[in-house]
């Protein structure tokens, strides 16, 4: 690992190059140095110390304890080697090569490559080269022998799989070993040396303006050999030029500078003991040479030593070994009052006082207290020493050390004043636990104030890597604490420096290789050259993850394309969970990126994008270009022209052109637009119907399917609450190896094309083969892509997006996002501020008690986009059905009212798969209308049945069973359908259409009025087993033909009347008998019956008009009951066009025995709570109902059809009866009562003259009999009252009941009789005698009484009450008893017998 360069322990670690030798991979060499840095930590204790005597300077078992803490780099730093002198950690004491065994390298040539590298590298006090993965013996060769006098130049690493834990570890005491002893020589040569010069001293200097120059010193400059008349020199220097000021004066001073030059060597030396990890001898070294540069006044080296002083107590402490703090040389107060007006920003503090001891007890804790102070007094005298021409710090030595003290104080804020946790993370980098309670000592506000002090002032003082490298370390420690917002200034002035230097370093490169400068700049005027016109050498990488921090403080989320692709891939490619995973990756990145849309200042995001983007391109950094232009375009869509949009869509182009061109495989962008994908829509076929999904419970035997509606559940309530009703969402259905069609909408918001290379559904489940599309988007539009795909199998189907890949960019999965694109939707409420608000939301779990009880509370609105997923069902492969031909011309026909037509309708089978499931379905143009006037609340309920009966039992389209064929692929006939299947079939399978065969059905056609076209429906489906197999659901096909139907008017019915059928007719005189008065009404209905009893009868007059061109004849028919046995009258007659007739018919009197029931529905459809808008009466209601009734009764026995006479196409039909309507007196005219009531004269006396059944002639003074019939024709046992009510013929009221002494009863008129069983007849007569000659009426009455009856009595059927009645919820509404008159009245005439003898 690289270790940090501004670490407070940085001056402590020795450096040392690695760099390939010979043949070597990059990737085994990346490894080697791997291994190597493992074990960049040496013990003295197991360092071999060098046995010669003049190189113990170093000798490790002086401090056994300490360690050697090894800075392997691969780079130099030679622009700081001016620096080396009076930072001895930034030389470069030991060159590392590393050589591969495996690529059997060449030892001659290995061993003059070493040599090459001490010419290239004649600072570093040793070389050596490891030879990994080979033998201990392979350094034994000639080639690779050192003298005897010399360390080993050839050391041998085993392969990683022989080393054991130890073997790293002794190889880098090996190295170890020499390096001392080298470094015993260095420090004897720095020893013998009177004096050190500053950096920045006149001897290090040249002439011009060091702004100007990339280096802060010439190349050469620092510490080299020393020649004898350097010091010859230097000794001049220091003696002579004294003349002039005496001798005593000549002595002072030269005293003060041999002092001085003592104190630096001192200070040079304790460096090297620091190094070498020798701790207490270079904290005692610093000591004293920061004491003698006190005494001399020398602030730079003082400030240096006092650092070196800082860096041993931590290293000591650390290591928990008993030291004691020495007495801290700190700087004179004198001085520091001097310098009271010095811009430093901390009070420096005066020397401690020295215990008696001349020692101070050292701790952890006091070392970390000591450290603050310790630093004040360093920078005090860093700006003091620049008053003195020459001996000012280096501002990059200034910036580092504060930078390190900042961060040993960023250790301890870390470790929550944890003294051993922060000196371990200060010493060895370990992560701080951060153990007890959160301190906020130093607080943040100190670290920031500290890290500011290390920003340049100017900033063009220092050069490019200086400023870099300082900058990159201020934003470093402001980050690590928190302060973002500072690190991204920081950062933004870092990238101000970077680019233009980028760019200045790209123009020379391109002036040395004879390209004009102006061409590397011409990206920035507008040109056609880039500065990403490079060659395969010059592509570069880094510090994206510096501008991605950056990025985001500003309120940018860079990183998400990138992240979200690595998720991607790395899911598996099929499983049950990737449409999740899916949704969680891309879903929540575009809910991050449209959450933080919002946050920030959008200018300011501009601007950072475009600073991030210009220095990726003077990099050049390919990637980088095209994610900060294409997270541009997405922050700043509406904020740019469309000159800059089509600018950024041109370097897009560009760059990915130029990847291309050297051959850079995965340089594309992440598309800008997260809501490319609109939505997805599935396309139903028009020519081939989706299937049908279809219930269990509708597969009963196919010819039933075929002339019904779809069977519904039958159920005796009308309210279910345990019926599971199927969800409201239309479930779409793709069928297995059928291409399926998809339309995809893309939108461009941008004011430059899109060219979508390749648009394919992201879908899981059930696997589609995709046909790719592609298409260019033009600027400002939306297109629609239609994609065809093909399920390979049967299941679901999971659509939540489409991959699509644009030109440039990468191939991603792009959501649909349907709802919460509105802004407007979002919470105005601020909820977070800061740096937070930039950070994606987290949503908050619910708990179980929360969930409960907030289940009664609506949800919170969703405040992002909501994705929408497409689900789909597969199922197995179904047959193709297409109407080859038909017996019809052009799809219509003509026919008449109340006639029906059959056609044939065949069709054809595409597929290779066979019909077992076949059934009609039909619509017609007359269905609408009825169902709407269904609708209406006004209706009756006898408009509702009789609109009921015309939707479900008068369709006017049914299947023709007759007959129906079955032609297979060769021709073959199979056998017919049956008429009807039984329950049984459905466990046997069966072939209605063959595959690639046809079948041909015929189609039954009635003509209704309203009927002006309609549509045949076949549904069909290939099942694959029985009937009786089918578990849960099966699914079907539609094919729909249309039919265009003309339907003309043929018979009309105009009128329709009834009257009573009376028997008082005149007789002729020779016919006297009882028999022959009935001959009359027989000889009347002759046709076809003979009636006995012809008062049972009423006439039906109906007037028939013939409406069609041609003329028609008609056939009435009606029957006595609706028994087939029954006796029927028939009626012919022939009608000419235009004409009308009269039809009489004969009714027999209607007996029902509960008229007032109510009226039912014929609909499968249960309807409950029904209100009517309209208020009628009770007695209305009962009129209704017995109307509704009677009718039925009489519908069900009359009957008419009619056909064409005189044309060669015979046209056949029935007449339309269900026009007629009954009033009241209509019913009462052919009702027949409950209880049956006549009156009659006994005709045993031969005086007694009948002249009709309820006419008599009598002689006055004489007794007659009375008989009056009563009949129960109820189901129960009635208890009857009769009276009878003898009045006067053809006078008023008042004067017709004055019946004295002229007619006179044997008995009473009102008389009760006994229960009269049901279907009895009961005969009482009555005697009376007439005394005035005159005509009599007698009528009677039978009134019910009500009452309980005895338990032997009581007779009580299914749906009367108790008392025997029928129940009637209207019956208790009307009121009063029940009473039933005889329909004639007896008509008596009284004749004297002495007159009419006279007559006769």
């Amino acid at each position: 690992m690289t270790l940090d360069t501004l670490s407070f322990i940085a001056p402590a670690r020795l450096r040392a190059l690695l760099c390939p030798l010979g043949r070597i991979r990059r990737s085994r060499f990346s490894s080697f140095v791997s291994r190597l840095q493992a074990a960049n930590v040496v013990r003295l204790s197991d360092v071999t110390p060098d046995p010669k005597p003049n190189r113990t300077i170093f000798n490790p078992q002086g401090f056994p304890d300490g360690h050697i803490i090894w800075d392997l780099t691969t780079s130099v730093d030679r622009e700081h080697e001016y620096l080396e002198t009076f930072e001895l950690h930034r030389r470069t004491f030991v060159v590392i090569a590393v050589a591969d065994y495996v690529e059997k390298p060449d030892p001659e040539v290995l061993s003059q490559q070493l040599e090459d590298l001490k010419s290239l590298y004649p600072r570093a006090l040793y070389h050596v080269c490891l030879i990994f993965d080979a033998p201990a013996q392979a350094v034994e060769h000639e080639k690779f022998a050192s003298p005897p006098s010399h360390h080993p130049r050839f050391l041998a690493v085993p392969t990683q799989q022989e080393s054991r834990v130890t073997s790293i570890r002794t190889l880098m005491c090996d190295i170890t070993t020499p390096i001392l002893s080298e470094m015993s020589v260095f420090a004897r040569s720095l020893q013998n040396l009177p004096t050190l010069d500053s950096p920045l001293s006149q001897e290090n200097k040249t002439p011009g303006n060091l702004r100007d120059r990339r280096n802060s010193v010439p190349p050469g400059a620092g510490l080299y050999p020393v020649t004898m008349e350097s010091l010859a020199n230097k000794r001049k220097t220091m003696t002579g030029f004294g003349g002039g000021g005496g001798v005593g004066g000549s002595a002072g001073a030269s005293e003060r500078m041999r002092v001085k030059g003592k104190g630096r060597v001192q200070i040079a030396v304790a460096q090297l003991h620091l190094l070498a990890g020798r701790v207490p001898v270079a904290l005692k070294e610093f000591a004293d040479g920061a004491e003698a540069c006190r005494s001399s006044n020398d602030h730079l080296w003082h400030g240096k030593a006092l650092e070196g002083i800082g860096v041993c107590l931590v290293v000591l402490a650390n290591s928990k070994a008993s030291f004691q703090i020495p007495t801290i040389p700190y700087a004179a107060l004198e001085s520091i009052k001097s310098s009271k007006n010095s811009p430093a920003t901390s009070k420096p503090t005066t020397p401690n006082p020295t215990p008696a001891n001349g020692l101070e007890p050292s701790s952890p804790q006091h070392v970390l207290d000591l450290l603050p102070e310790l630093h004040n007094s360093i920078i005090n005298l860093y700006q003091r020493a620049a008053n003195f021409p020459g001996e000012s710090v280096p501002h990059i030595s200034y910036c580092e050390t504060v930078l390190r003290h900042t961060k040993m104080l960023m250790s301890i804020h870390l470790a929550n004043g944890v003294s051993a946790d922060a000196l371990s993370h200060i010493v060895t980098g370990t992560p701080a636990p951060r153990k007890g309670p959160k301190k906020n000592k130093p607080s943040r506000v100190e670290i920031s104030e500290n890290a500011m002090r290390a920003y340049p002032h100017p900033i063009e003082m220092m050069t490019v890597l200086e400023a870099t490298k300082v900058l990159s370390g201020i934003a470093s420690i402001l980050g690590t604490v928190g302060l973002r917002r500072r690190k991204a200034l920081v950062t933004r002035e870092l990238l101000k420096i970077l680019i233009p230097s980028l760019i200045q370093a790209r123009v020379v490169g391109a002036a040395e290789v004879g390209i004009h400068p102006a061409a590397g700049l011409s990206a920035l005027g507008g040109g056609h050259g880039s500065p990403l016109d490079l060659g395969e050498g010059d592509v570069e990488t880094g510090i994206m993850e510096l501008l991605e921090d950056l990025c985001r403080s500003y309120g940018v989320l860079s990183s998400l394309g990138e992240e979200n692709t690595s998720k991607e891939n790395e899911r598996p490619a099929s499983s049950g969970s990737t449409l999740a995973l899916k949704t969680s990756v891309w879903t929540k990145a575009v809910i991050a990126e449209n959450e933080i849309r919002s946050f920030g200042w959008p200018q300011l995001k501009i601007h950072v994008l475009r600073n991030c983007t210009a220095l990726c391109e003077a990099l050049p950094d390919f990637q980088g270009v095209l994610g900060f232009t294409t997270q541009l375009l997405k922050t700043a869509d509406i904020e740019l022209t469309q000159d800059e949009q089509i600018k950024l869509s041109t370097t897009i182009s560009r760059t990915v052109g130029a990847a291309r061109k050297l051959g850079i495989a995965g340089v594309e962008a992440d598309y800008w637009d997260q809501f490319l994908l609109r939505d997805i829509e599935y396309v139903e076929n028009s020519t081939w119907r989706p299937p049908i999904p279809r219930n269990r419970n509708e597969l009963v035997d196919t010819d039933s399917l075929m002339s019904t509606a779809t069977i519904e559940e039958i159920t005796p309530f009308i309210y279910n609450p345990f019926k599971v009703l199927e969800s409201s969402t239309e479930e779409q259905i793709l069928v297995k190896n059928e291409p399926a069609e998809f339309k995809v909408t893309l939108q461009n918001p941008f004011e430059f094309e899109v060219e979508v290379e390749s648009v394919t559904l992201d879908a899981t489940g059930v696997d589609l083969d995709v046909q790719k599309a592609g298409v260019i988007i033009a600027p400002f539009r939306t297109y629609q892509v239609s994609i065809a795909a093909t399920p390979n199998n049967t299941g679901e189907v999971y659509i939540s997006g489409c991959r699509i890949k644009v030109y440039g960019c990468k191939e991603r999965s792009f959501p649909i996002f349907t709802g919460g694109l509105d802004p407007r939707e979002r919470d105005p409420k601020t909820k977070r501020f800061g740096l937070k608000a930039a950070e994606p939301r987290s949503e908050r779990p619910i708990s179980a008690i929360s969930a409960t009880g907030r289940s009664s509370l609506r949800l919170p609105p969703v405040l992002h986009p909501i994705p929408k997923t497409l689900s789909l069902t597969v199922v197995d492969s179904q047959p193709l059905l297409v109407v080859k031909n038909t017996s019809l011309s052009q799809s219509a026909l003509m026919v008449l009212e109340g006639e029906r037509k059959v056609f044939q309708i065949t069709l054809k089978n595409l597929s290779d798969v066979e019909v077992d499931f076949l059934a009609f379905y039909f619509t017609d143009s007359t269905t609408g209308r009825i169902q709407q006037a269904l609708a209406e609340k006004t209706n009756t309920p006898a408009e509702i049945y009789e609109l009921e009966l015309m939707l479900a039992k008068k369709r006017a389209f049914v299947y023709h069973r007759s007959s129906a064929s079955n032609t297979g692929a060769g021709g073959g006939v199979e056998p017919t359908l049956q008429e009807k299947s039984s329950r049984q079939d459905l466990t046997k399978r069966k072939i209605y259409i063959p595959a690639n065969g046809e079948a041909s059905f015929e189609i039954e056609v009635l003509g209704k009025p309203g009927l002006t076209h309609g549509t045949i429906q076949t549904n069909y489906s290939h099942l694959g087993v029985p009937r009786s197999e089918i578990v849960d659901r099966f699914y079907t096909r539609e094919v729909i033909y249309p039919v265009t139907v003309t339907v003309n008017a043929s018979i009309e019915l105009a009128r329709v009347d009834f009257i009573p059928f009376s028997t008082d007719f005149i007789i002729t005189p020779h016919e006297s008998t009882a028999t022959s008065s009935l001959r009359p009404f027989k000889e009347l209905f002759t046709g076809n019956g003979i009636y006995d009893d012809p008062g049972e009868y009423c006439l039906m007059l109906l007037d028939i008009r013939n409406a069609w061109p041609q003329p028609l004849q008609i056939k009435m028919s009606i029957k006595d009951s609706i028994s087939s046995s029954s006796n029927s009258f028939e009626s012919k007659d022939i009608l000419q066009a235009g004409h009308t007739s009269r039809i009489i018919l004969p009714v027999k009197r209607i007996f029902l025995s509960n008229p007032y029931a109510p009226i039912p529905s014929i609909s499968t459809t249960q309807r409950q709570f029904v209100v009517s808008t309209t208020k009628i009466s009770l007695d209305t209601e009962r009129q209704s109902r017995e109307a509704f009734w009677y009718r039925e009764e009489l519908l069900s026995r009359l009957s008419g059809i009619w056909e064409e006479l005189g044309s060669t196409t015979t046209r056949k039909g029935k007449i339309e009866l269900r026009g007629i309507r009954l009033t009241p007196r209509m019913v009462e005219t052919i009702r027949v009562e409950d209880i049956g009531v006549s009156v009659s004269v006994d005709t045993s006396d031969h005086n007694v003259n009948p002249i009709s059944p309820s006419k008599f002639i009598i002689p006055t003074d004489s007794f007659q009999t009375l008989t009056t019939t009563i009949t129960n024709r109820t189901s129960r046992r009635i208890r009857p009252i009769l009276r009878l009510l003898p009045t006067l013929k053809n006078l008023a009221t008042p004067a017709a009941f004055d019946l004295s002494r002229r007619f006179a009863v044997n008995g009473l008129l009102q008389q009760a009789l006994p229960p009269l069983d049901p279907g009895e007849v009961r005969k009482v007569e009555t005697g009376f005698v007439v005394w005035a000659k005159g005509e009599y009426e007698v009528s009677a009455s039978v009134e019910e009484v009500g009452g309980r009856m005895g338990e032997d009595e009581r007779v009580v059927d299914e749906g009367c009450e108790e008392d025997g009645r029928p129940r009637d919820v209207l019956a208790d509404a009307a009121g009063g008893r029940r009473t039933c008159v005889c329909r004639e009245v007896c008509l008596v005439v009284a004749r004297d017998l002495e007159s009419e003898e006279g007559r006769n």
